[in-house]
């Protein structure tokens, strides 16, 4: 019989303790890395209207906290009055450095006070809206970290993936990946989902095994023609890609790479482009796979730039001018969803920069004096590049007739100073566009 007693209490014990009623402390789930609530509570609980309680709360690995029904931004340990007017449920919410974060809830009843009917929350109409998704800085170090920022709207759920999770419609979190990590931010309602993708790229990270990895390792020059050497250092082949030469900062021209095997280089040429030096210098810089066809072990390295004086030749009894000659090499249409568009070809033949220039488009017959029917802006040509264009915001109508026609002017407000003033125009019927 003695032996049965410690049974019994036991027993006792545990009937109590699963007797108890909630005291209304806080039920908080947390994984071992992320914030813990250790305690939040009313004090008291239950007021007349008119009265205080006071919120109490305490936690563990957190940076921020916050406590819904207006109150805000709130220390990590604290309290706060509060004078609810009807029963009010608080929701405090604490985040740490991470961005991992955790809620607990805490009920102040007010004796006399109407119980509110509750109003649904209205289903939103049209699609959610993200209005930015970016990470600052989103180029870092390997082993340190970035801010990834948001802002959405007209979204039920919001979700940042890999190893965020669900987060607010509009916050931030501190992120830090061990490699280059694309990060996607998913916005959802009842109408559908819209989804956002931003690269954060890794400088110094070890490479993953078996990716290619593509580097630009020196550029050249042979007369006109700019070439430069392209590697794979990656463990892994690289399928064909595009690389991409910018002059000054502008795109002067693409070319075409074959797939190279592990550790293979090769000397490309940008065969179609035709380089003449602008005073003083330039700064050239190749960038490998335009577009990010292949897979990269590290897509933080695939630039290389180079910046080179011009060198004059002196003759003597020449004087040397450097000046820009735009000139339109072709013009024709194409029909758009919004419409029929009149696009065209404008280069620089000159051996200076043109800098940024205005192009007309006229349409033909007009009345004296013809005025241009639309304009299109024309960013800064190097020397020797060309480039399309088109009439961006006018639909050309009304193309038949006697006498129809286009014509195309480079340069209608005269912004360059150029070689030859009187080759800036083409012009064609309406039948040859």
């Amino acid at each position: 019989m003695k032996k049965l007693i410690p049974l019994l209490l036991l027993l006792v014990l545990v009937f109590t303790a699963g007797c108890d009623g909630w005291t209304g402390g806080p039920i908080t789930i947390s994984t071992s890395d992320g914030p813990v609530i250790l305690s939040f509570e009313a004090n008291p609980a239950t007021i007349a209207a008119g009265e205080t309680s006071m919120l109490n709360w305490s936690s563990s690995g957190a940076a921020t906290a916050s406590i819904d029904q207006g109150i805000g931004n709130v220390g990590v340990n604290g309290s706060r009055a509060v004078m609810p007017s009807a029963n009010t449920v608080y929701t405090l919410t604490v985040t740490n450095a991470t961005g991992m974060s955790a809620t607990a809830t805490a009920q102040v009843i007010v004796s006399g006070a109407p119980t509110p009917t509750p109003t649904p929350t209205p289903t939103p109409t049209g699609m959610p809206v993200v209005s930015y998704f970016v990470a600052t800085p989103n180029v870092i170090p390997a082993g340190s970290s970035t801010t990834l920022s948001w802002d959405t709207s007209n979204a039920i759920s919001v979700d940042i993936s890999p190893g965020v999770g669900v987060v607010g419609a509009s916050g931030s979190a501190i992120v830090s990946p061990p490699a280059d990590t694309n990060y996607t931010l998913t916005a959802s309602n009842s109408a559908g989902w819209y989804s956002l993708t931003i690269t954060v790229l890794v400088v110094g990270a070890p490479l993953p095994a078996g990716e290619p990895d593509l580097v630009i390792e020196d550029i050249s020059r042979s007369g006109d023609k700019i070439s430069y050497k392209i590697k794979n250092q990656g463990g892994m082949a690289a399928g064909s890609s595009t690389s991409t030469l910018r002059v000054d900062g502008a795109v002067a021209a693409n070319d075409s790479v074959d797939p190279l095997a592990p550790g293979a280089s090769r000397t490309e040429t940008f065969t179609a482009y035709s380089y003449a030096c602008t005073l003083p210098s330039d700064t050239l810089e190749v960038r490998a796979d335009t577009g990010g066809a292949v897979t990269e072990g590290s897509e933080a390295n695939n630039s290389f730039a180079e910046s080179w004086t011009c060198i004059m030749a002196v003759i003597p009894g020449v004087i040397l001018t450097f000046q820009p000659d735009l000139v339109i090499e072709d013009v024709w249409k194409e029909s758009e969803i919004t419409g029929d568009k009149i696009y065209y070809r404008i280069k620089n033949n000159g051996n200076a920069a043109s800098g940024d220039t205005t192009t007309a488009l006229y349409k033909y017959p007009c009345m004296l004096p013809c005025w241009p029917v639309a304009t299109d802006h024309v960013d800064s040509l190097a020397a020797g590049q060309s480039r399309q264009e088109k009439f961006f915001g006018y639909n050309i109508t009304g193309l038949g007739g006697y006498g129809c026609g286009v014509k195309v002017t480079a340069d209608i407000n005269g912004d360059a100073t150029e070689k030859d003033e009187g080759n800036n125009s083409m012009s064609k019927d309406c039948p040859d566009l």
